[in-house]
């Protein structure tokens, strides 16, 4: 099995958003005009400061899609949920 097939849906969703994130307010040709204003704005102002809310956005989606893989992962390899302490560290935690 190659290396690529390997890799999980997640990883591949999570990586085209990312490159949407980034590549779509680069493209010059999508927000070089001066309308429609919208309250007094050029297009220009408010079409980067929307990307801004869709990248934010976008970013999240991705963060959940890798997190949720990772636990998925981490719970078939048997080493649990990374988020909650482990016994070791509640038993020195209740020494103290």
């Amino acid at each position: 099995m190659s290396r690529l097939s390997a890799v999980r849906p997640a990883y591949w969703i999570s990586g085209v958003l990312l490159v949407v994130a980034v590549v779509v307010p680069l493209i010059v040709s999508t927000y070089a005009k001066r309308d429609p204003h919208l309250w007094g704005f050029p297009f220009f102002y408010w079409y980067q400061l929307l990307w801004v809310f869709i990248s934010a956005i976008l970013v999240s989606i991705c963060y959940r899609l890798v997190r949720g893989e990772e636990r998925r992962r981490r719970a078939a390899q048997g080493l649990g949920d990374p988020e909650e302490p482990t016994p070791a560290a509640t038993t020195k935690e209740a020494d103290r």
